[in-house]
């Protein structure tokens, strides 16, 4: 979140914790589905520095923007890491400009030490749980901001699709009707079926009746007449056949401002939800555990090349959008996770004290999140590792 006291030690934690939120990016991969193109070139490969510096300093600026509006005294807020190569003094903050693109800081007086005016640890403890947690939430509003974006420039939809019967059980009304593999229903009753659910509708209503199905088979229009049944065998269905959807035409759709916020607002939260989902499914064996995998900087790299890669060659900016969203998104939850080193981990301090009418010593408690900071340095490396050993699979974004 901020840099510590003393000032000495504030500008390596600082670098510790930008690593921190951008390798700990992780779930984000599966936040698009049915969305392969190259990697790009070396030029897309630097997409992700824009995009995690985006994150970053919006996270920062959170903290900045409440701590300001506190009555906090913050010393600096920095846009990368240091070397400095230039800086501005405004207001009693210094604002600087730093070498190392990817990350941002925000330095307060006195996070540890309460006996400063105008310090971070001097304040109540609403004042800092707000401060904590607003870094998590600016960067949920740009994850907001980023899908309804998407949303509202196209996002992509199956436009047409063939309703193709992918399989007939012998001895039930299909197959006595005549209906066979590959067909593709084009109408029922002389009515235009363009969904899956559209025809599963008309069946439930032709229950114990005879509809009338126009079939194309093999590009020559057939007409036949199936009778569903009001009773059938466990996994059969009404008519006996097994549907899928063939030659589907994917296109950006753009969507009206007020729906495409309220969609963008929808798919974030989605994102934060989707890790706890994810868990459930894994241990009821409908995920495989596998795809519960982490994602490193190497592997958020390697998402956001192919991303920029299709918004270069087509000029359809979906891939980047949805894939800084789900970034922004999770980066938003993995901050609040209760961990040391995180703001989580320090609002879970917050909470202890107001549970005991006492802090936790400043000296023990730091000692907790720089022994944090060690275990999720740690795992940050093994997730590259991983990344780098394991390329994500492409995500096939379609095309525009």
């Amino acid at each position: 979140m901020h840099g510590h006291a003393p000032r000495a030690a504030s500008c390596s934690r600082e670098r510790r914790r930008g690593i921190i939120q951008s390798g700990l990016g992780h779930w984000a991969a599966n936040a698009t589905e049915n969305v392969t193109v190259s990697h790009g070139g070396a030029l897309e490969y630097l997409a992700i520095v824009p995009i995690l510096a985006l994150l970053m300093i919006a996270h920062e600026l959170g903290h900045f923007v409440v701590a300001r509006r506190s009555g906090i005294v913050v010393e600096e807020f920095a846009i990368g890491f240091p070397p400095r190569l230039f800086s501005v003094v405004r207001g009693g903050v210094r604002y600087s400009l730093n070498l190392v693109p990817i990350g941002a800081y925000v330095r307060m007086l006195g996070e540890e030490d309460p006996r400063a005016p105008g310090s971070f640890a001097g304040q109540s403890k609403r004042v800092r749980a707000a401060v904590l947690v607003a870094g998590a939430a600016m960067n949920l509003i740009v994850a907001i901001l980023a899908f309804t974006t998407a949303y509202a420039t196209g996002w992509p939809q199956a436009i047409s699709a063939n309703i193709q019967i992918a399989g007939v059980t012998p001895g039930t009304p299909a197959d006595v009707g005549g209906l066979q593999a590959g067909d593709v229903v084009r109408q029922v009753d002389g009515r235009d079926i363009l969904a899956l659910n559209e025809f599963r509708v008309e069946t439930e209503r032709h229950l114990g009746r005879p509809m009338e199905l126009t079939v194309d088979r093999g590009g020559t229009p057939t007409t036949i007449t199936v009778t569903p049944r009001t009773e059938w065998p466990e996994g059969q269905g009404p008519t006996g056949i097994s549907l899928q959807l063939a030659g589907v035409v994917v296109a950006p759709v753009p969507h009206p401002p007020l729906q495409s916020l309220a969609l963008g607002v929808q798919q974030a939260l989605a994102v934060l939800v989707l890790p706890l989902g994810a868990v459930v499914m894994a241990i009821r064996g409908d995920l495989a555990v596998e795809l519960l995998r982490p994602v490193g900087l190497p592997g958020m790299t390697q998402l956001a090349a192919g991303a920029a890669s299709v918004g270069i060659e087509t000029g359809w900016w979906f891939p980047v959008l949805t894939l800084t969203g789900a970034f922004s998104a999770s980066l938003a939850l993995v901050n609040l996770l209760p961990l040391p080193a995180l703001d989580g981990g320090r609002l879970l301090f917050v909470f202890i004290e107001a549970i005991r009418g006492q802090r936790v010593p400043p000296e023990r408690e730091g000692l907790i999140h720089l022994v944090g900071m060690a275990v999720l340095l740690s795992l940050m490396v093994l997730v590259s590792f991983n990344d780098v050993v394991s390329p994500l699979p492409d995500i096939n974004w379609g095309t525009r």
